[in-house]
This record gives C-alpha cells, structure tokens and sequence, in this order.
C-alpha cells in the first residue's frame, strides 16, 4: 500500500471521527447549569421577545453581544427548542475552525492533517465544542481573523485578506465584545513591529471601514433604545471585568500559574511534543513567530486579568496546533528525553490543576485521565515515528471519549436540573410561584428546561445585576420577608441545594416534591390539601 492510500485512508477515518465524535454527543446529557443553561434560555427568551435585545429572566442580559444568541436562535427554528439545537453553533464553529486550518496548512505544512488532527484531539478544544458557550464561536471568528491577516502579509498584493480578517474581527467583537479586536490588533501590531513590515493605506481604510459596517449597528441600536448600555456593556463588563471592578465581581482573582497550566492542558495529550518542539525547533521562522505570538498574547493578556477561565485559553489553541503540526516531522526520530521531560512538567502542571478544581467530581476522572494518558505515552515511546503520533492521537481520543462517557453516567444531575425540572413540573400549576435559593445562573438549566418565570430568592445577583436595576417592573427578586407574606395566599415552591435542608425549618408547612440528590425542591401546600393559587396573582415585590 502507498503512502498515499495510506494518507487518504488516514484522512477519511479523522474526518468519519471527527464528524461522529462532534454531533452524536450533543444531545447525550442535558444543559449543565451556569453558563450553558443560561446562553440557551437566553436565546429562548429573544426567540420569543426581541431579537436584538439578549434577555434573561424576562430583563435585558448584557454581559455578552448577540451572534452566538443568534445562532442558537436559528438553530432552534431548524431543530426545536432543545439541547442539541443549543449546543450546534458550537460544533459547528469547532468544524469550521478545522476546516480554516486545514486550508491554510495546506500549501504551508508538509503533513497539513496533524494540526487538524492535533486540535479535534486536545482535550480543551474538543470539550468546548460540546457546549453551548460562547467560546467556540469566538475561537472560529478569531482564527479566520489572524490566520487571513497573516495570509495577506505573504501577498499584501491582494487585499481582500485583510478585508476578510477585519470583517472576521468585527463578528469576533459581536460574539464576545472588544476583545475580538483588542487581542488581534495587539498581536498585529506587535508582530509587525518585530517583522519590520507596515500595511498599506487604502487596504488598512477599507478594512477599517468593513470592521465598522458590520460591528457598530447593533452597538448604536442598542445605545439608544436600552438605558444603561454603555455604561454595563462598556465599561463594567468589558473593562471593569479585566480591571476587577466589575459589579457586583462575580470571578475569583486566580493564581499567577493558572492560564499557563490550563493553556498546558488545552493541548492535552499534546502537551510533551508541544514542549519538546518548542525546544528542538529551533531558529524559529516567520510563521512560527507569529503563531508563538499569537498563543503567548493570550496567556500574558490573561495573566495580568483580574477574572479568567480555563476556557480563556481556547483561542490560543489553533496557534500551539499549527506550531506543532510544522515541527512534528522534525521531531521523528529524536531521542524521547525532551518528550520525558516535557511528560514530568506536566504531571506537575496536572496535579496542581487537579487541587485548584472546585468541583471534586472530577478530581477522580483527572487522574484516571493521567494514568491512561501515561500507559499509552510510555507504549508510543517504545516506537518510531509516525506510528508514535498515531498512538498519541488514538490513545488520547479513546482515553478522554470513555472518561467522559463515565463521568455522564456516574453524575447525571451533578451539573444540570433536568430531572429535577421533569419530577417537578407535574406539581406546578400556572399560578405556582417557583424561587430558586441560590444565585440565578447557578440553576439556570432548571428555568430553561421549565419554560417558565423563576423568581429568585437571593438579593446578590450577579447576571440579573442589570435587569434588576434598570427595570424594577420586571425583575423577579424576593427577600425573605416578602416571601413569608406570599405563601399565606399562594402556592410557592422553593428550590435549593440539599445541603441547606436544616434552614427550611423556618418557612411552615413546607415539604419535599422533588429532588435530584443535589438539589430539592419544596412546596408550601399540604400534601394532597387544595392549591391556594387565586386568578388574578400578581408578580411579587
């Protein structure tokens, strides 16, 4: 057999994978609370309101820009109002970065499959792409961005490249606000500085001119139809978010070490080759300064921010995969000590990230994952390349694929309210009031997958902060005073973690309906006693 066959056959078997392994997960488990139960009922609410205007909890949400809302919204006209339409953006954006990168590898890179294969097989990159966050559809925008901005820089004769990179940008800002352009113009300017190159005039107008057509309408829109814009989607969630006055701050100041383990891990089983091209590929050339570049802007960026996130590093991702893809031939044949030693650092770098974890449910599975990882590791060093790259990937896809089909089966409602929401649902009634006893967001799925108002018994609240604010008459915020006054005349239910069981006590004659082990949820009527829940009952104060 050729090498050719062999590469198409190689070829077809990563995109059959990469296709079964992105869509089919989707629709296993449901929304997990926090940030992708509250996307999806956001987008659930323009659907039904406003399209412009990002909705949560019946008030106006603007910590984020609307494309992504858009995207699932038109996902849920094709699909249904459901998870899996939810989470497709994100799959799609994660296809679409492949497909950006495997064109421009293409005329680039001797083997211009390993970045596509090297990026689908990282453990941060494919785990994004099964969320309905934001940060996918950022990375998509962003890539198409840089890699069209350094395509024109080989051809400053044609551009139309950086109209494509400005107009990229533009959605980039529309996705998740100014740092679509901030981060990439930094890199751009840095990079330029350090290639002593410069851009043309008219090509740097006209792109210009496209950033502006695409990016400011809706900015202008909502400037002048909703109170408050510039204030809270300027200056408190884009730059009071970095700066830590941010408010109320809803983020922990994280270690210094964060995003360097976290970037670390993204690339993950790639981490050792990574740090072993970093070492052996040496000088370095144009292409690889500007991608080395374009990873350690983020990490530095996000190192001096107040708030971050592991999946902060997502974007950096497809810069470390294409530097990896250039310098894996290079690594064939090496002897395996840089790969052992790059193996220690990130054990070490792993058990750190393993105490800095909040939630101790995945504790276990980080360190299954490192185990597994090191079985097929110390198999692949025993042989030569390309067969050690294979064994990598493989080892990786089916490592991370049986960890996290493990963990969805072992806690099914650790991160979602689903059922919760169904055990519930046959005791409400249209009148039933139902407040949740934690931060909105931290049960949001429990809203979507209800389909109704929820009313929030916590005055500290971090995302409904603006809605509460600027529109008195819709918010849904109850103190505990005002809740002991509804329940004489009302049917309520109260949701809140099983933990907290002991202060219920306090509120009479309530009793369990639901639970999902995590969570409860509580009822005010006596069992089988009639529901107290006149016609005309009005939102509470």
């Amino acid at each position: 057999m050729s090498a050719v066959t062999v590469r198409r056959s190689i070829g077809r078997i990563l995109i059959l994978a990469i296709a079964v392994l992105t869509f089919v997960p989707l629709a296993l488990r449901p929304l997990f609370n926090l940030n992708e139960g509250l996307y999806a009922e956001a987008a659930r609410e323009m659907l039904a309101h406003n399209p412009l205007i990002p909705r949560l909890d019946g008030m106006p949400y603007l910590e984020k820009p609307p494309v992504f809302y858009w995207l699932i919204m038109l996902s849920y006209k094709v699909f249904g109002v459901g998870k899996f339409a939810a989470r497709l953006p994100s799959a799609l954006a994660a296809l679409g970065t492949l497909l950006v990168m495997m064109r421009f590898a293409k005329t680039r890179l001797r083997e211009p499959i390993w970045p596509v294969a090297i990026l689908f097989t990282s453990v941060g990159f494919y785990m994004m792409s099964q969320l309905a966050m934001f940060d996918m559809t950022f990375t998509f925008f962003h890539t198409i961005t840089l890699l069209a901005f350094y395509a024109y820089i080989e051809r400053p004769e044609d551009p139309w490249r950086l109209i494509l990179a400005a107009a990229a940008s533009a959605f980039a800002c529309l996705t998740k606000g100014l740092l679509g352009i901030a981060l990439p113009g930094l890199i751009v300017i840095i990079f330029l500085a350090i290639e002593r190159q410069t851009i043309r005039w008219r090509p740097f107008l006209a792109a210009w001119g496209v950033f502006f057509v695409i990016a400011l309408p809706w900015h202008i829109w909502m400037a002048i139809h909703v109170p408050g814009f510039f204030d809270r989607y300027i200056i408190q969630e884009q730059f009071g978010r970095y700066l830590g006055t941010l408010k109320p701050m809803d983020y922990r100041r994280p270690p210094i070490y964060y995003n360097f383990e976290h970037l670390l891990l993204g690339i993950f089983p790639w981490t050792p080759f990574l740090l072993a091209a970093l070492a052996k590929r040496r000088p370095y050339d144009r292409l690889d300064r500007f991608l080395l570049l374009w990873a350690g802007a983020y990490l530095v960026f996000f190192t001096f921010s107040t708030t971050t996130s592991a999946y902060y590093m997502l974007p950096a991702l497809p810069a470390l995969a294409l530097f990896l893809g250039r310098a894996l031939p290079d690594l064939a044949g090496q002897t395996p000590r840089w790969l052992l030693a790059s193996f220690a650092l990130l054990c070490a770098v792993a058990g750190l990230a393993a105490f800095d974890i909040p939630h101790a449910a995945m504790r276990p599975y980080i360190a299954a994952g490192a185990l597994a990882y090191l079985g097929f590791f110390v198999t692949a060093l025993r042989s030569r390349a390309p067969r050690i790259l294979i064994h990598a990937a493989l080892g990786s896809l089916a490592a991370f694929v049986a960890l996290y089909l493990s963990f969805l089966f072992a806690h099914p409602n650790h991160y979602a309210s689903k059922d919760l929401a169904r055990a519930l649902a046959p005791h409400l009634t249209p009148h039933t009031y139902v407040f949740v006893a934690h931060h909105y967001e931290d049960l949001s799925s429990l809203d979507f997958y209800l389909h109704r108002p929820i009313y929030v018994l916590d005055p500290r609240q971090g995302d409904l902060y603006y809605g509460i604010r600027h529109y008195p008459k819709a918010h849904r915020l109850i103190t505990g005073k005002a809740l002991m006054r509804l329940i004489r005349y009302h049917r309520v239910v109260i949701v809140g973690s099983v933990r907290h069981e002991a202060r219920w006590g306090r509120y009479r004659h309530f009793h369990v309906i639901a639970s999902n082990g995590r969570d409860m949820a509580l009822e005010n009527a006596a069992p089988g006693g009639p529901a107290r829940c006149p016609g005309n009952a009005r939102t509470p104060r």
